[in-house]
């Protein structure tokens, strides 16, 4: 049986910090990676398009990104090695919500 996972987290304005209110979401990914050694995730951070300029915007989106991953590896003890990051700046808008595209979608499933 393949197991997936899908998450949201949401940030700040001019933020990569995971906001408390965001936690249980991250670990939860921890969760589904310590529970299935097998799996990996995708973590794509984006920014939302009516603020900053494409340069900080992908900046940001990097950031957010790249934090998460972080957090997974460095307070959960996920090997990195399982967790691939993206960034799309504020090219890709995935909510219709601009403020929703302040965030980092993470999708991961099992191998079997």
């Amino acid at each position: 049986v393949v197991k997936t996972i899908n998450e949201d987290i949401f940030y700040n304005i001019r933020s990569s910090a995971i906001p408390a209110s965001e936690m249980s979401k991250v670990k939860n990914v921890a969760a589904f990676l310590k529970e299935n050694p097998d799996a990996t995730v995708d973590i794509v951070g984006y920014a939302d398009v009516k603020t900053g300029n494409p340069t900080i915007n992908m900046k940001y989106s990097k950031l957010r990104a790249q934090s998460l991953k972080d957090k997974l590896v460095k307070q959960y003890g996920i090997s990195a090695n399982r967790i691939s990051v993206d960034a799309k700046g504020d090219t890709v808008q995935p909510f219709s919500e601009n403020t929703k595209n302040r965030v980092s979608i993470v999708t991961g499933t099992t191998k079997k």
